[in-house]
């Protein structure tokens, strides 16, 4: 027997609890046979010897699924061929019902995932771009019409220490209305 599938290092309830998880079972399951809690088979799993040992069995398990998983693959290849033929005549008999809404639905939907499956994802909104543009010379007159506004209106200096005192003013009219009430 291989040093790697070698079980003699093993305890009898070590190599049981491989066994059961190699087979599939969960820590929950196989703690119900063996009459413990799922921790406990938590524990003897991360033990180095049966970690190996596990990691051996499943390996062999993998080595005769391989050939099994290549002839899958191929097959599956063979038939997507024939299976895009089907799939696009039904599309085209699907788009030839133009009165049908339903019918148009699923032409539209078969054809979506035809190129989703081919990487080329069909648009599935239609985005616009708007550009607004002002020509000069109204820019020109809205300039100036700032300009004005600008020139009439000096700034108001609203901190406390303000230069032309419009600040210091209206706080003593406030002032003035508080001590008359």
């Amino acid at each position: 027997m291989s040093r790697h599938l070698d079980y003699r290092e093993l305890e009898p309830l070590e190599r049981r609890v491989a066994l059961m998880r190699a087979a599939g079972m969960s820590e929950g399951v196989i703690a119900r046979f063996i009459d413990a809690d799922y921790m406990t088979v938590g524990n003897i799993l991360k033990r180095p010897r049966v970690a190996r040992y596990l990691i051996a069995l499943e390996s062999t398990f993998v080595n005769e699924i391989t050939e099994s998983a290549k002839h899958l693959t191929t097959a599956i290849e063979n038939e997507a061929v024939t299976a895009f033929q089907v799939e696009k005549t039904v599309m085209d008999r699907l788009f030839a019902m133009e009165t049908n809404v339903r019918a148009q639905l699923g032409a539209a939907s078969t054809a979506q995932d035809i190129l989703d499956r081919a990487g080329k994802r069909a648009p599935t909104k239609v985005q616009t771009e708007v550009t607004h543009t002002i020509d000069a010379e109204a820019l020109a007159h809205v300039a100036s019409v700032l300009q004005e506004v600008h020139d009439q209106t000096p700034a108001i200096d609203v901190t406390n220490g303000g230069s032309n005192g419009r600040y210091e003013e209206e706080t003593d009219r406030l002032a003035g209305e508080e001590t008359t009430e």
